[in-house]
């Protein structure tokens, strides 16, 4: 997590907000305020009434917005609206709100708006891991990204995880060592 410093430089904040109005709130920023947001979406192939099958779209993360503005345009926000707050933590024994940062959250956004399928949502409390090499995807549809080369749940296959400030993970699908290269 990164600290803001007060100047016209944009973060990720995360913002939450009631279940189910994700979207909602994701419209509002972008009319009312003009600046860039992220909702990650789960795509699922399911039947339909009539038996066909269809994709359905569904907000992976209940309650979560990931808002990307600058420091005084955040604090302006913050004042504004009680349908929405701001995620904080504690820093010398204040209440900061959480950063994202720019690196992870391209990441993040690369995986979580994908349209692959076997993209995997995870809590990062709940991962069972031994913490593994920082890797960037050389090749396939996640070229670019960079996260933990990971084995998850006692599965034989290896996945590349990014973990945005202890709120959330998200798995890429199975990639071969092969795809991967160490870096830092």
């Amino acid at each position: 997590m990164e600290e803001a410093v007060n100047n016209g430089k944009d973060y990720w904040y995360v913002l939450r907000c009631y279940p189910g109005k994700e979207k909602a709130l994701q419209d509002e920023m972008r009319n009312m305020w003009q600046v860039e947001t992220f909702v990650p979406m789960q795509h699922e192939r399911k039947r339909d009434a009539h038996g066909r099958f269809c994709w359905v779209s569904k907000c992976a993360l209940t309650g979560y917005v990931f808002l990307h503005t600058t420091q005084l345009l955040f604090k302006e926000m913050e004042k504004s609206s009680r349908k929405y707050w701001f995620m904080k933590h504690k820093v010398d024994a204040l209440w900061k709100p959480i950063i994202v940062p720019d690196r992870d959250m391209e990441s993040f956004i690369r995986v979580a708006g994908s349209k692959e399928e076997r993209v995997a949502y995870v809590d990062p409390n709940q991962l069972r891991f031994k913490k593994g090499d920082r890797v960037r995807v050389v090749a396939g549809p996640f070229v670019g990204v960079e996260g933990e080369f990971l084995q998850i749940g006692g599965k034989h296959e290896k996945r590349v995880v990014i973990q945005l400030a202890g709120l959330v993970a998200v798995a890429t699908a199975a990639i071969p060592a092969s795809m991967v290269e160490k870096i830092g």
